[in-house]
């Protein structure tokens, strides 16, 4: 190996080699990940988990938050509430029709011994939904999953298997704005490689503070390294500290499937508008807000799941609830804790049972 002016220069052999070596690893690693090469829809409908919300009075029981609908279908899909106490036959048949799914953020407390029967619904829910998610990329059949803040935990403590949720720790984030804490990996994975410099830039800057947090749990990094199947599934993106330095995860995506998760909250910049809230509303935040939608539903073009007919999908739609603001909510009863600025509230004794849709549909195919 030669040296000039006290630098080492590497024989072109070796440079070849190594630049070789880099794209049969990257070749590996793309191997493991495979996404069909067409979209397979340009349709896409992308499935909501409803939170369990008493704060809705006589409204419903639960919610999905308008805004977390409305950040998907800016990037282009309609959206399905899946309800959070669904049975087994209701999930198999909303989740082989829709194209991807959707985890928001609550109050759900996911221990697993909570004493709530709602939590514990959602518990089986959001269980069965990611045994599903996981099983159909494994066949061939793309299936994207986002979660963000609950969300975001749920997941990595479903995947981690950490049946006692020990991994989930708390963490000072309440109404806490902060930049993205990057990790070396960032700039090439699949959820910021388009993100243009500009925009990258911006979310990396203390300056800035374009990643609003809102959450009292957080799952520390060191999990991702010393549990096999977070290391295995999972790239850490970025890692963020609490206001007493305490180090959390931001924002993974999956090595194998194409699993996303933000602890901290993508969707609220343009919808969102509480003065309680340390928000930034700039036009930065909302490009943000926007790339990660669009992302998401790009993702789920991918999959190839579809409704029978137009008709049917049109009876699951979200449209089909109306949203109640929450000056309505309060305007009945001041004491109720209502943080967003519209709900669909759903009252699922109101529901009808998919038996219908399910006798429709097969009337449909067998037409």
């Amino acid at each position: 190996m030669a040296v000039s002016g006290g630098r080492t220069l590497i024989p072109i052999t070796a440079l070849i080699a190594s630049v070789l070596c880099a794209v049969l690893l990257l070749q590996q690693v793309e191997s493991a990940y495979q996404r069909p090469k067409e979209v397979q829809t340009e349709r896409p409908v992308i499935g909501i988990v409803t939170i369990p919300e008493a704060g809705c009075l006589h409204f419903g029981d639960q919610v999905v938050v308008s805004s977390n609908a409305r950040w998907l279908q800016a990037g282009g899909t309609r959206v399905v509430p899946i309800f959070y106490d669904s049975t087994p036959e209701e999930l198999d048949y909303i989740l082989n029709r829709v194209n991807g799914v959707f985890w928001s953020g609550g109050p759900v407390f996911f221990n697993p011994h909570t004493e709530s029967h709602s939590g514990s619904l959602y518990l089986r829910t959001t269980e069965y939904i990611l045994k599903h998610v996981m099983r159909e990329n494994r066949r061939g059949n793309y299936f994207p999953l986002w979660g963000t803040c609950l969300g975001f935990e749920r997941m990595v403590q479903l995947v981690a298997e950490d049946a006692e949720a020990s991994i989930v720790k708390p963490v000072d984030a309440e109404n806490y704005a902060i930049n993205l804490g990057f990790t070396d990996v960032a700039f090439e994975s699949r959820l910021f490689r388009s993100m243009n410099a500009e925009l990258f830039k911006e979310v990396a800057s203390p300056a800035t503070r374009l990643a609003f947090n809102n959450h009292g749990l957080g799952i520390h990094p060191d999990y991702f390294h010393n549990i096999t199947n977070l290391s295995r599934h999972f790239s850490v993106l970025s890692v963020d500290l609490d206001r007493h330095g305490k180090p959390f995860v931001s924002t993974v995506e999956g090595k194998r499937y194409p699993l996303y998760g933000s602890q901290w909250h993508p969707e609220k910049p343009p919808w969102e508008w509480s003065p309680d809230w340390v928000l930034s509303h700039t036009n930065m935040a909302i490009q943000l807000s926007n790339y990660f939608g669009r992302f998401f539903v790009e993702e789920c073009r991918y999959n190839k799941n579809k409704f029978e007919s137009p008709e049917l999908e049109d009876k699951l739609l979200l449209h089909n609830w109306n949203t109640i603001p929450a000056s309505a909510i309060l305007s009945i009863d001041p004491t109720v804790f209502i943080p967003f600025m519209e709900y669909y509230c759903i009252d699922r004794s109101k529901v009808p049972s998919y038996d219908f849709i399910t006798k429709r549909s097969k009337q449909v195919s067998s037409a």
